[in-house]
């Protein structure tokens, strides 16, 4: 392509029967003129063009990035929901141990209770039953001759002692 220097000075050579040299020169300058201005339009379009491009690598390149990046973070998203789901399963495995673990304590804690409550019915039946018999054998006890008294009896007794008494008193 010629640049606008090689136009101007670009010099024709003259002849008897040619061109009018004052039409040419105005053409001449004319096209100098308008190609100058398409040369620089297409200097600045290929220098847009060039920035441009670069832009572009450059937005496919932190295109490229954000891609690796969403593609990391979807795997990361994936991996990490995964472990959750996991814990989370494990974490309700053992709630289910250990509510298993307490409800068979409770189980052997009220076991245990129920135990000890028939013991002390046991014991308290027996010790019912000893202090009736107790009572029951006092009763007959009471009830005997031994502990009956009778009053003319006792009145005789007593006369008897006073006599047995004032024999030894004369004795002395």
């Amino acid at each position: 392509m010629l640049t606008p220097v090689e136009i101007q000075n670009t010099k024709f050579k003259t002849s008897a029967s040619g061109y009018s040299k004052g039409q040419v020169d105005s053409f001449m300058e004319q096209l100098n003129k308008d190609y100058e201005v398409l040369y620089r339009q297409n200097l600045e379009l290929t220098d847009k063009v060039s920035t441009l491009n670069d832009r572009v690598q450059y937005y496919l390149t932190i295109e490229k990035s954000l891609h690796k990046a969403l593609v990391l973070a979807e795997k990361s998203a994936e991996e990490t929901k995964l472990a959750a789901e996991k814990d989370a399963k494990g974490i309700h495995k053992q709630a289910l141990a250990d509510a298993q673990m307490i409800r068979n304590n409770a189980e052997k804690q009220l076991q245990d209770l129920h135990t000890q409550t028939l013991k002390l019915m046991q014991q308290y039946e027996s010790y019912r039953s000893q202090c009736m018999g107790l009572i029951e054998s006092q009763k007959e006890l009471l009830e005997s001759k031994v502990f009956q008294i009778n009053m003319k009896e006792f009145e005789a007794y007593t006369e008897y002692l006073q006599s047995v008494n004032k024999d030894e008193a004369d004795k002395e």
